[in-house]
């Protein structure tokens, strides 16, 4: 949103038209799809201040910087869940959605304590948004593009991690413009010091069996042994699988 900004505060600055119009388009309350900045575009645009060439290039830039801002109008559950764990089987139609139906014929143990299963390997899926956390706003108005996360050392929040109940780990970091993907094994998990407790009570899970749930705060430089380029997830999780 900063650069588009920019672009209509310098054609505010430098506009001919009437600039009456321009502050009641600024002042008046707005619903979508009429936002303040789509009015204030049409306007220069039916002055002639921008061609519609224009308009359409500043919309693909902004949509280009933009492209996963509605990840960040999920409710939580929704987001971490539903859209992490089909993003991944959209990509990879080969992970096996872990329902006692698909898997309990070759993992009679299941209890719905992962999420996908693969060749004998149990994946659990896990999702964070990247945003400013110092300031109190929508939170798709504090998104982060990736070079800002990075910027400010983001700690990606992974949480309800059950390492006794899965394999592999798959992590998805979303900035507004970007998705980054981590393939971690559940030794490698415990092997990075970072897995704290989430919970008063540190045993919860399956009834019976004591299952440590914690957390982690990771940045990106601190995540970077386990990153995966998106082609290379299913090859990774395979790769890793194999060691047990």
């Amino acid at each position: 949103m900063k650069e588009l900004m920019a672009e209509l505060n310098n054609l505010i600055k430098n506009t001919k038209g009437n600039l009456e119009i321009i502050k009641s388009i600024q002042h008046e309350k707005t619903l979508y799809p009429f936002s303040t900045e789509s009015r204030l575009l049409t306007y220069f645009l039916s002055i002639g201040e921008i061609t519609y060439v224009k308009y359409t290039q500043l919309c693909a830039e902004y949509c280009a910087r933009n492209k996963y801002l509605d990840l960040f109008d999920m409710a939580p559950r929704t987001y971490g869940q539903t859209w992490g764990e089909g993003h991944i089987r959209s990509l990879f139609p080969q992970f096996i959605k872990a329902t006692k139906e698909n898997v309990l014929s070759q993992y009679s143990a299941f209890d719905n304590e992962f999420d996908l299963w693969f060749d004998g390997i149990r994946i659990e899926v896990k999702a964070c948004r990247a945003n400013q956390t110092n300031v109190t706003s929508s939170l798709a108005s504090r998104a982060y593009l990736h070079s800002e996360a990075k910027a400010a050392g983001f700690k990606y929040h992974f949480q309800q991690l059950k390492p006794s109940c899965c394999d592999i780990f798959i992590w998805i970091g979303t900035c507004r413009d970007e998705l980054l993907y981590w393939v971690i094994t559940s030794e490698e998990l415990k092997k990075t010091g970072k897995l704290r407790s989430q919970h008063r009570n540190e045993n919860t899970g399956i009834a019976g069996i004591e299952v440590f749930e914690g957390q982690v705060f990771m940045t990106e430089e601190e995540l970077s042994p386990f990153f995966v380029e998106e082609k290379q997830i299913l090859s990774k999780v395979r790769e890793k699988g194999q060691i047990k």
